[in-house]
C-alpha cells in the first residue's frame, strides 16, 4: 500500500506538470466532476453548508482516491489495473490520452522499479507512507488555490442597466417572508466543476454553428450594443429536496437568440439548439421554445453585468425548466438536425427537466390570533394561481398572495393559521394550470424532486 500511494504520488506530479506546461486536462478533476455530479443532493448539499469553499476541493480528492485504487489494483494484477485505468478514463468521458499518461506511466514506473532504489530504506519508507497524505494535501490546495486566483483575475461586474430593489409591500416583511429579488450575493451558484472558468471578455467569443459549421461569431462587445430586454425570472436548482432552498429570483438583462439567428434561415431539418459552455456543460432546446419569446440570453444580473460564478459573460435563461437547463459561461450555439443530449441527460435525467410546482416556508411566527405563516411558491412559467397552508393536517387556510414580479418568478404568500400551537404547518400551490403541488414525494432522479411542503413548528 505504501508503494501504492508513493507511485500516486508520483504521477500525480507530473500529470499536474502537464497540466500547468501543456494544458492537458486532470484527470483527477475528470472524477471528481463525475463523483459529485452523482452524489446525492442532500449529502452534496451538506458538504457544501458545512465545508463552504473548501467543498469541491475536498471533492478533487475523491478523484485522486479512485486513481489510486487502480494503482492498488495493478500492483495486485497489472493487467486488472491496465483495465481499470482505461475504465476509469472512459467512464468519467476523459479523452485525452496524452493526459491520461502523463499519471500513467511515471506512476507505473515507481509501483514497478526497474532497478534498485538509490534511497535509504529508512528514507524510502517515510516516503511511502507520507505519500498519499501529501497528495490528498496538495490535490485540495492546488484546486482551491486555482479557484482563488481565477476569482482574482476574473472581471468585476459593471452597471448594465438601472436597477431599484422594488419597494416591499405592505405585510410582507422579511421577518415574515425573504425578499421579492435576490441579491446577487445571496443567490445560489451551482456547477459540476471543481473550479469554474473565468473567462478574458477580450478573448472570448460565441460561435453559432449549424451541424458543427461556423456560421456566425460575436465579441462580447457586438452583444452589449444589441437592444436589451430586462425581466424579472426566478431559477430553480435541480438538486434541491424537499427541505433545501436552492433558489432566487433576480433582474436580468439580455438578448433573444432571434436577435443573432434568423430561423428562417436555417435549414428545415434543424430540431434542437444546443447551448455549450466554456467548461464542457452543454444542453439542448427544442426549437420552438430556443426561439420562444420566454427564452433568451443574460448579459446582466441585478443591474450589473454577470460575475464569474452567474456564468459571464453569457448564460442561459429558460425559466421553464430547472437550472441546469440554464447553461452558464456560453461559448457556443449549435444548431443540430439530431437531438443532443447534454451533460445531466447523459446521466440519465431528463431531457425535459419542467419545474415542478413547488413551495417553500420560510417563516411561522406566533400572534394574538394564530400562527403568521409566509413563504413563496413557483411554478416555473406555468405562475402559479393560488396558496393554501393547513397546520397538524387541519383544514386548508387560503393564503393571501402578492402578485409576482413576472410570469417567471416565485408567488411571495401569508397566511394566518387560527390555531394557537401546532406541531407541523403544511403549504401547497396551485399553478397556472389548475394542478395542486404533489401530495407525495417522488425521488429527484431523473425528473427533480415533487412533494409537499411540510415544516416543523419552532417557536
Amino acid at each position: 500500500m505504501h508503494r501504492v500511494s508513493l507511485a500516486a504520488l508520483a504521477g500525480l506530479l507530473v500529470h499536474y506538470i502537464g497540466y500547468y506546461l501543456l494544458q492537458t486536462p486532470l484527470l483527477t478533476e475528470a472524477i471528481a466532476e463525475w463523483i459529485m455530479a452523482r452524489t446525492p443532493s442532500r449529502y452534496a448539499l451538506l458538504l457544501l453548508d458545512s465545508l463552504g469553499a473548501w467543498a469541491k476541493p475536498f471533492a478533487a480528492t475523491g478523484g485522486l482516491a479512485a486513481m489510486g485504487a487502480v494503482l492498488w489494483l495493478a500492483a495486485w494484477r497489472w493487467w486488472a489495473g491496465w483495465i481499470a485505468a482505461v475504465a476509469v478514463s472512459v467512464g468519467v468521458g476523459y479523452g485525452n490520452i496524452f493526459g491520461a499518461a502523463l499519471f500513467w506511466i511515471p506512476a507505473a514506473a515507481v509501483l514497478f522499479p526497474t532497478g534498485p532504489s538509490p534511497q535509504s530504506m529508512s528514507r524510502r519508507r517515510y516516503l511511502q507512507s507520507s505519500a498519499m497524505a501529501i497528495g490528498t494535501a496538495a490535490v485540495a490546495l492546488e484546486s482551491y488555490l486555482r479557484n482563488e486566483s481565477l476569482a482574482r483575475q476574473a472581471v468585476r461586474p459593471m452597471p448594465i442597466t438601472p436597477f431599484q430593489p422594488p419597494a416591499e409591500a405592505p405585510g410582507f416583511s422579511p421577518k415574515l417572508v425573504r425578499r421579492a429579488v435576490t441579491t446577487v450575493e445571496q443567490f445560489y451558484g451551482m456547477s459540476k466543476n471543481t473550479v469554474d472558468p473565468a473567462i478574458d471578455p477580450e478573448k472570448w467569443r460565441l460561435r453559432v454553428t449549424v451541424e458543427g459549421e461556423l456560421v456566425r461569431e460575436f465579441r462580447y462587445a457586438d452583444l452589449l450594443a444589441l437592444p436589451r430586454m430586462d425581466r424579472y425570472v426566478t431559477l430553480r436548482c435541480v438538486s434541491n429536496t424537499l427541505q433545501s432552498d436552492l433558489m432566487g429570483t433576480a433582474l436580468w438583462s439580455g438578448v433573444r437568440i432571434s436577435q443573432l439567428v434568423d430561423r428562417g434561415r436555417l435549414p428545415r431539418n434543424i430540431v434542437e439548439a444546443a447551448v455549450i459552455g466554456v467548461d464542457g456543460h452543454g444542453d439542448s432546446l427544442g426549437l420552438d421554445y430556443a426561439f420562444a419569446e420566454e427564452t433568451f440570453l443574460a448579459l446582466g444580473m441585478n443591474g450589473e453585468t454577470l460575475n464569474r460564478t452567474h456564468g459571464f459573460p453569457l448564460r442561459l435563461l429558460a425559466p421553464n425548466y430547472y437550472g441546469f437547463k440554464n447553461v452558464k459561461w456560453i461559448g457556443e450555439i449549435l444548431f443540430t438536425a439530431k437531438p443532443y443530449y447534454g451533460t445531466w441527460p447523459k446521466m440519465g435525467y431528463t431531457k425535459e427537466p419542467v419545474i415542478h410546482t413547488c413551495s417553500h416556508i420560510d417563516r411561522i411566527l406566533s400572534s394574538k390570533d394564530g400562527l403568521l405563516v409566509g413563504g413563496v411558491s413557483f411554478a416555473g412559467s406555468r405562475g402559479v394561481r393560488a396558496v393554501r397552508v393547513r397546520a397538524d393536517e387541519g383544514g386548508w387556510v387560503p393564503a393571501e398572495m402578492e402578485p409576482p414580479l413576472s410570469g417567471y418568478t416565485w408567488t411571495r404568500w401569508r397566511a394566518l393559521i387560527p390555531v394557537r400551537t401546532a406541531t407541523l404547518v403544511e403549504a401547497q400551490a396551485q399553478d397556472g394550470r389548475g394542478n395542486w403541488q404533489a401530495g407525495q414525494e417522488t425521488p429527484l432522479f431523473p425528473n427533480g424532486v415533487a412533494g409537499p411542503t411540510v415544516r416543523r413548528v419552532s417557536l
